[in-house]
């Protein structure tokens, strides 16, 4: 076969497209920081990137729950030990209106302290974040205790709880049932309102006895409660750090896959430049019209 000018016209112009494709692809590399800008480029490497920044998506998410979980869980454990601190403090009214010392005119003044926790605790079980109370189960925009004519606290919850994903098959509550921590086994505000009763009345034995074994219990029942929730509120912090870690491992991993090594782009990019200018060279020299004139 005759090799041709036009043969030869039609070669070079191939390797001057290619040279020029080339420094396209590595200036497009440069502009955009990406190594992989079509499926094309590196279809093994995209089915990686998809899969990485698919992970990414997923565990930026579970995070993000978790930490819109992690408020309530803290605000519930703060509100119970407030609701602790309470009782305990009314614990320490009950033993000194025992004291068979005491005139009524005293146990009446601490029956007033009494009262003025009562209404503390009352406003410690509607504790909320926004317009969203903590402990009325899922009726969240319900104010779950209310006291009622005759003076006693009535729940308008309910026994639900709003639950969040952590992402691992696992759940954690951003609610609760306030019926279940201040009511259940011991009414804390009952029992206030009893020992209320009876140190107006100047029933010492009553508080002694009965009152101050009820008011041990219930806290220790609301012990249970912070005690739970303050876990929660752990495993929680220990989630979000772990999805943290490995949303970073995920996009450490997604780096060398999808982006360019700009050192390297700017090398490949200067090699092409160099070899198109010889290629443009060697057409000069081989080919008897320029090859201005042939394109024309």
């Amino acid at each position: 076969m005759r090799i041709t000018p036009s043969i030869l016209a039609r070669q070079a112009v191939a390797h001057i497209n290619q040279n020029a494709d080339a420094i396209n692809a590595s200036l497009e590399q440069l502009g955009t920081g990406r190594r992989i800008r079509r499926a094309s480029d590196d279809p093994t490497g995209t089915v990686l990137a998809l899969r990485l920044q698919r992970d990414i998506v997923v565990t930026d998410d579970d995070r993000q729950r978790v930490e819109q979980a992690l408020p309530y869980l803290q605000a519930m454990d703060s509100a119970l030990n407030q609701a602790i601190a309470i009782l305990q403090r009314a614990r320490a009214l009950v033993l000194q209106a025992s004291n068979d010392t005491l005139t009524s005119d005293q146990r009446t003044a601490i029956a007033k302290e009494m009262e003025a926790l009562r209404s503390e605790l009352v406003q410690v079980a509607n504790a909320r974040i926004g317009d969203r109370y903590l402990f009325a189960g899922t009726n969240i925009l319900t104010k779950p205790f209310v006291t009622d004519l005759v003076g006693n606290v009535v729940y308008q919850g309910n026994n639900d709880q709003m639950q969040v994903a952590l992402g691992n098959d696992e759940t954690v509550p951003v609610t609760a049932s306030g019926a279940s921590v201040f009511q259940a086994g011991e009414d804390v505000f009952a029992v206030l309102k009893d020992a209320i009763a009876a140190m107006n009345a100047g029933d010492t034995e009553t508080l002694r006895t009965t009152l101050l074994n009820r008011l041990d219990a219930g806290v220790q029942q609301i012990l249970n409660a912070a005690a739970s929730f303050g876990a929660q509120a752990n495993r929680s912090e220990r989630t979000i750090d772990t999805l943290q870690q490995q949303g970073q491992s995920f996009r450490i991993a997604l780096s060398p896959v999808l982006d360019a090594d700009i050192a390297d782009a700017i090398a490949t990019y200067q090699l092409r430049q160099t070899t198109l200018q010889a290629t443009l060279f060697a057409a000069s020299r081989i080919l008897p019209l320029s090859l201005v004139d042939f394109m024309a």
